[in-house]
């Protein structure tokens, strides 16, 4: 994470001066209703220049990736971060409901096998045992000019979801009878109980699941189900593919036994399967379970009429003769009218890899097909080898001009401090 915030030269952003001054009316307004009006004013008036600037601007849809924390309940904490949203020039936020284990639910209604991110900020007090951030994000983002899209994992469960007895039929587990974790590092006893949730995570802690075992997808939808009631105006799934871990140093799977269709529901469905050991069948097999859970944890998004998107690696879904890529990630296997949500993270100076990222997912799709890049990094610097959103933003623009959204990963790498002090619990809102 960056030291300290760089404001770079983001489109649609608002002035030092109003921003400076906006910010000085939400403090007032928590104690003081003739403020509180004030503060809604410039609220609305930033809505209002945000929506003309980015109708007449380039990208149309600029979105950011956030994770919200239980410090965002506390009074004009929310309210602080989606106006440094805002006054960057976003008009969308990607807000996390489902990852790592945890659901972004009230503790009082969650009928979901996870635990709620507010589940400890509960039992201390801090928080109410009914209250909804995330519903409450999706209303503070909206009066704001925001669309709000969940962001919920897919085949990745989560670590606990592993400790849980009654879920173990529904792991993934390759030839050797191995789960996702296998090769965890976590000490089983620091993370009894979810608590890692609040431990650094790797791709060897991230605990996968079989895609074909209805009881996993039962679980998933329930989540699913849970996170409409609050209305979004998008959901999108992200980790739509299998585990990294045991994969050789190119990145490529050769042996049948690696790959991580060997859990009961999945098995089953295979050994059904015409040349069952053909290498092609295998891989196939491993594609449309992928397919096919996303398309039934997706159900109740598609009946509510709310658009669906994926999130992948572009490279996810590379496959040869006697080899597939060690994530099985079948991205062009989803539907035209579900938006791809491509995570372009190569690294070079200039920029130039990503933009041919871009490219080869257009190529992959058809013309009607959304296709929203994500960048990862922060404005006005290079980033852990990213070069700045401005830089990789002009090559998008010029070489690939049906693009029309673009989304930044993440919140917390541009306003560092906002996101250390929120997650440390040390945030208030008249700060």
């Amino acid at each position: 994470m960056p030291e300290t915030a760089v404001w770079g030269e983001p489109t649609c952003a608002v002035q030092t001066r109003e921003r400076q001054e906006k910010d000085r009316w939400r403090r007032a307004a928590l104690g003081d209703r003739g403020a509180a009006t004030i503060y809604r004013g410039w609220v609305l008036r930033h809505r209002q220049s945000l929506e003309r600037c980015r109708q007449n601007t380039w990208p149309q849809v600029q979105g950011v990736w956030l994770r919200v924390y239980p410090n965002d309940w506390q009074p004009g904490v929310l309210e602080d971060v989606l106006d440094r949203i805002v006054n960057r020039g976003y008009n969308r936020v990607f807000v996390e409901v489902f990852y790592d284990g945890r659901v972004l639910l009230p503790v009082a209604k969650n009928p979901t096998p996870w635990r709620s991110v507010l589940a400890e900020a509960v039992q201390a007090g801090q928080v109410p045992a009914e209250a909804d951030l995330w519903a409450r994000t999706v209303r503070l983002a909206r009066e704001r000019g925001l669309s709000v899209y969940g962001w919920s994992f897919a085949l990745n469960f989560g670590y606990s979801y592993g400790e849980r007895a009654d879920r173990q039929g529904v792991l993934a587990r390759n030839g050797r009878g191995e789960t996702t974790v296998v090769r965890s590092r976590l000490d089983p006893q620091q993370a009894r109980e979810g608590r890692s949730f609040y431990l650094e995570l790797s791709e060897l802690e991230h605990l996968f699941v079989d895609p074909y075992n209805p009881q996993g997808r039962a679980d998933l939808t329930t989540a699913v189900r849970e996170f409409l009631k609050a209305r979004p105006d998008g959901m999108v799934f992200d980790y739509v593919r299998y585990s990294r871990t045991g994969v050789g140093t190119d990145g490529r799977r050769r042996l049948i036994e690696d790959l991580w269709i060997f859990g009961a529901a999945s098995r089953a469905v295979w050994r059904s399967r015409p040349n069952a050991t053909a290498w092609d069948t295998v891989v196939e097999h491993a594609y449309q379970g992928v397919v096919d859970f996303v398309a039934a944890v997706s159900r109740p998004v598609e009946q509510q009429g709310v658009p669906i998107g994926t999130v992948f690696f572009p490279e996810g879904n590379r496959r040869g003769l006697d080899w597939v890529d060690g994530r099985v990630q079948p991205w062009d296997r989803f539907p035209a009218k579900w938006e791809r949500h491509p995570m372009t993270y190569a690294l070079c100076k200039d920029g130039q890899c990503v933009a041919d990222q871009v490219g080869e997912v257009l190529r992959q799709s058809t013309p009607k097909t959304l296709v929203c890049p994500v960048l990862a990094g922060t404005w006005g610097q290079s980033f852990r080898g990213h070069a700045s959103f401005e830089q990789r933003m002009r090559l998008i623009r010029e070489q690939h001009p049906q693009v029309r959204c673009v989304s930044h990963f993440v919140y917390a790498w541009m306003e560092p401090e906002s996101d250390r002090r929120r997650k440390a619990g040390l945030h208030r809102g008249d700060e």
